[in-house]
């Protein structure tokens, strides 16, 4: 049992090398990370041991049952897919769904071998974690501003932003609005003053990603916090983002140029409308989990020199549209379901315990995140969704 709660630290801590340490696999579209090894790892060491000692494990229905049904729908639909895509692109493909069931499995296995006295343990350590990923950005943005030269190898070329060893800013938003959310409660409950101080950390950190679906991710979770704890937290937050959107004037520009749909929001736009297509066009199962790349493909929505889409290929702009277009409504259905379990869990005394305030205004502020970006199937994002869970697991038991 120590080997896996080993692992798992090991897990969460590989967070901070990000994607700068990737293994090839199978194609150039598809590559491991640390997170990725040590969270399979885990995965075995945890299971290999309840077979050994016949030990009980608890499954939790509440989750388990929703996440089960999804995970079968998504399974479906990439059998399905062998009508469309070759074998190999369907294997490839099924790999993204048992790394979805290996990253689910960390909420099962918290769940199981933490104590509810060790808790907040955990949680600093995800604090830790999140706050050296923050400092490596910061570090990035003086040392290394312009990423222009990282385009040859498909990432895209950000410019004076923090993206920090994730080489994205919006991923990095949303993974720095999580710890946002943990230490924001944390400090509304009475832990002490460094976790406000760790807040502003946190938003001077989303600020300077400027990362449009990052500032929505920090107005939900503030809003969120707001309604259930603290009304004077919100309207704080109000002045203080009034302030900076007339101080700072790539933070003017970023939401002007949203609202008024620059290069970018226009990309995103059509991201939206091809996913909308496929999902038009293949209405009842999708085209096949994770086989989203490959459609694109088909449909010609990539460029000729880059006939895979590169790093980003394989994902839509919104997490929501990429289920519906690879599962069909019959997957869209059975998540939804999952991310409502996941909601009913979180808002049980919610006035009265940290861990979930903290966790439903996280949840909250990540699937208004993941309408912009495919974060909530970003591999170090699930990591922290799922731990978190588990730990709220742990703690209602």
């Amino acid at each position: 049992m120590q080997a896996v709660k080993f692992l798992l630290i090991a897990s969460i801590l590989s967070i901070i090398p990000g994607q700068l340490i990737r293994l090839p696999l199978l194609s150039l579209s598809g590559a491991l990370t640390l997170t990725d090894i040590f969270v399979f790892l885990t995965n075995a060491v945890f299971f290999l041991y309840f077979l050994t000692v016949k030990k009980k494990l608890k499954l939790h229905p509440r989750i388990f049952i929703p996440a089960s049904l999804f995970t079968l729908s998504a399974g479906l639909s990439t059998i399905l897919a062998l009508n469309k895509f070759s074998s190999s692109e369907v294997l490839a493909s099924s790999l993204f769904l048992v790394r979805f069931i290996l990253y689910f499995s960390q909420a099962i296995i918290a769940a199981n071998i933490i104590k509810k006295s060790e808790i907040r343990s955990w949680i600093k350590l995800i604090i830790l974690t999140v706050v050296v990923y923050l400092i490596l950005g910061i570090i990035q943005l003086i040392v290394f501003p312009d990423l222009t030269f990282l385009a040859s190898y498909g990432w895209d070329p950000h410019q004076m932003r923090i993206v920090s060893t994730f080489l994205d800013p919006n991923f990095s938003g949303a993974l720095v609005s999580m710890m946002l959310a943990i230490t924001l409660a944390m400090f509304l409950f009475g832990f002490g003053r460094v976790y406000l101080f760790l807040s502003a950390f946190a938003i001077i950190g989303i600020i300077l990603t400027y990362s449009r679906s990052s500032y929505l991710n920090l107005i939900m979770i503030i809003a969120t916090l707001g309604m259930f704890k603290s009304p004077k937290l919100f309207f704080t937050a109000i002045i203080i983002f009034m302030i900076i959107f007339s101080q700072i004037s790539r933070v003017r520009q970023r939401i002007i140029g949203a609202l008024t749909l620059d290069e970018t929001a226009q990309a995103r736009v059509e991201s939206w409308k091809n996913a909308k297509t496929i999902f038009q066009d293949n209405l009842l199962f999708g085209v096949g989990f994770n086989t989203y790349r490959y459609a694109q493909a088909q449909y010609g929505l990539f460029s000729p020199d880059d006939p895979l889409g590169g790093h980003s290929g394989g994902g839509a702009d919104s997490s929501f549209l990429l289920v519906a277009a690879t599962c069909g409504i019959f997957g869209l259905v059975f998540f939804f379901g999952l991310l409502f379990s996941i909601f009913k869990i979180y808002l049980q005394d919610i006035s009265l315990n940290y861990l979930h305030l903290a966790s439903l205004s996280s949840f909250l502020g990540l699937l208004v995140h993941t309408q912009f970006v495919n974060s909530f199937f970003f591999p170090q994002i699930m990591l922290i969704l799922w731990f978190m869970l588990g730990l709220n697991l742990a703690n209602d038991n």
